[in-house]
């Protein structure tokens, strides 16, 4: 009998099998492993840092989860209900950490969506050559974004375009944060608000047209804005009317031509007081409103004024006046004129500001908003001219409004139909120039922000938020060559020395 060959030949099968085997169970374990992750709730995230700086707020959160709810029905019809498009090309080389931290945030986003079920929020990267069909499609609709734009917002024929500005802030001591959460979850709440802002927009006055695409006297611009916004406009024949309507959530007065009768008159005084009514009116120099009465009752004179604007530094190229002088204090109406450093662009204003004679109320705020330039090494640049008709124009002290001129008033009640409850009141915004609404100008400066602002403050779509701040940019190694060396000499001396002794101790084995 021969004796039995010593070798492997035998386990070799068995070890290809084994491998094979190992081979077959990594692949089924990775594809497993990304199925689960895949699946909404198989995603888990704990934040463990101190103060939750990798975590969307409580009210981002509520926020994401109260916009779901609103979606459509069916995973086929909700997918994509709402697209955070970010231009990518848009952000200069020193942002990258800046487009970094927003992408972060809006996969947070997309997280919290994720885990009401379907697929409702979806990120898109739009650059040169990517995804610029989806870019073309909004820019049809609402107009092409400009180079300060870092995100857009859109849910179905709404959007909201989110400046590079808004997404940063530089405190006092320069240090820049990142406020991208608080500019995320306001677009969210403004693109998916359900029930639309009714505003009425009166006429029989010589107002300018809703529908009127004329550069001077025309409003197509700004409804196309507004109706973007989840607004509905409709004209008011005020004369015709008995009251205004009670759906109304604003009224807008465009450059009035003739005097509001007194009976027109107290109809907005009864809808801006008995029933905390909003009203933004344009008032044009030269003009007789007729609307004296409720403006006193609001604290705002307009006199019948032109503004003077002697300063270079506030006319543009085409001779415009750019009103640029805002107040300490910001408001909420002028925030983002301060934040991207905008004028209001017009060619004929006039003086709305505080009266100094009303009568004292202590339900009744008053706030200046924009100033035209102001006195410098004792000359008046600008004032408002009582007769524009007189030659020379110079500024008189006797007759005219010395400057700095106040062009536009914001007067908030605390109460008024529910006196002592501590509600909000009516609101009323007054401007002396109708130049900033007009197809001609709405897009110069910080017109149609301002506008905007303040149909969304009038309107309570102003939203308040008040969310943590966050370190812009991202963490990065900022170190020299003697620093990696000696990181290098640190870390890598025990193990090369452990090298060497396991070398030596090879050696000698062999020798010996």
């Amino acid at each position: 009998m021969a004796p039995p060959r010593d070798d492997f030949g035998a386990v070799r099968p068995i070890r290809r099998f084994n491998r094979l085997t190992q081979a077959l169970l990594a692949i089924g374990l990775a594809v497993t492993v990304n199925y689960l992750a895949s699946q909404t709730e198989f995603r888990f995230r704990q934040d463990l840092t101190w103060d939750h700086r990798h975590s969307l707020a409580a009210e981002s959160a509520e926020t994401v989860r109260v916009a779901g709810r609103k979606s459509p029905v069916g995973d086929k019809q909700n997918r994509n209900w709402v697209r955070a498009m970010v231009l990518s090309d848009n952000f200069s080389e020193g942002d990258t950490g800046l487009r970094s931290q927003l992408v972060k945030l809006l996969e947070a986003y997309k997280l919290e969506a994720s885990r009401a079920g379907g697929e409702w929020f979806n990120i898109l990267q739009v650059s040169n050559g990517l995804n610029q069909e989806a870019l073309s499609e909004v820019a049809a609709r609402h107009g092409p974004p400009g180079r300060n734009i870092g995100l857009i917002l859109t849910c179905g024929t709404r959007a909201k375009f989110v400046t590079l500005a808004e997404l940063v802030e530089l405190n006092a001591a320069k240090v820049v944060t990142f406020r991208g959460e608080e500019a995320v979850t306001a677009a969210l709440l403004e693109v998916t608000e359900d029930r639309p802002a009714i505003c009425y927009v009166t006429r029989g006055h010589g107002e300018l047209g809703l529908s009127d695409t004329s550069p001077l006297r025309g409003l197509s611009q700004l409804s196309r804005q507004l109706r973007n916004r989840n607004f509905i406009l409709r004209e008011l024949d005020l004369p015709t009317a008995s009251e205004i309507p009670r759906d109304a959530s604003m009224v807008l007065i465009a450059g009035p031509q003739a005097a509001f009768s007194a009976a027109e008159a107290e109809r907005l005084r009864s809808y801006l007081y008995d029933r905390n009514g909003r009203v933004l009116a344009f008032l044009e120099p030269g003009r007789e409103h007729g609307l004296d009465a409720v403006l006193s009752e609001w604290a705002i004179f307009s006199p019948d004024a032109l503004l003077q604007e002697n300063d270079p530094a506030c006319r543009t190229a085409d001779g415009d006046i750019a009103v640029r002088l805002l107040p300490e204090k910001v408001h909420p109406l002028t925030r983002v004129l301060r934040e991207q450093d905008l004028p209001l662009v017009v060619t004929r204003a006039r003086p709305a500001r505080f009266d100094e004679g009303s009568t004292p109320d202590s339900t009744l705020s008053v706030t200046p908003l924009v100033f035209s330039s102001n006195v410098r090494n004792g000359a008046m640049l600008s004032w408002g001219e009582a007769d524009p008709l007189r030659r020379p124009i110079s500024f008189d002290p006797d007759r005219d409004h010395p400057g700095p001129v106040c062009i536009a008033a914001a007067a908030e009640r605390a109460a008024g139909i529910r006196k002592g409850s501590g509600s909000i009141g009516g609101r009323l915004i007054v401007v002396g120039s109708t130049d900033l609404i007009s197809n001609a100008r709405l897009n110069r400066g910080g017109n149609q922000a301002f506008v905007t602002q303040c149909a969304a403050w009038l309107s309570d779509r102003d939203r308040a938020i008040s969310l943590p701040t966050r370190a812009a940019g991202v963490y990065q190694v900022n170190a020299t060559a003697a620093d990696f060396w000696a990181l290098a000499l640190r870390f890598g001396g025990i193990p090369l020395a452990v090298l060497l002794v396991g070398l030596a101790v090879s050696v000698w084995r062999r020798r010996s």
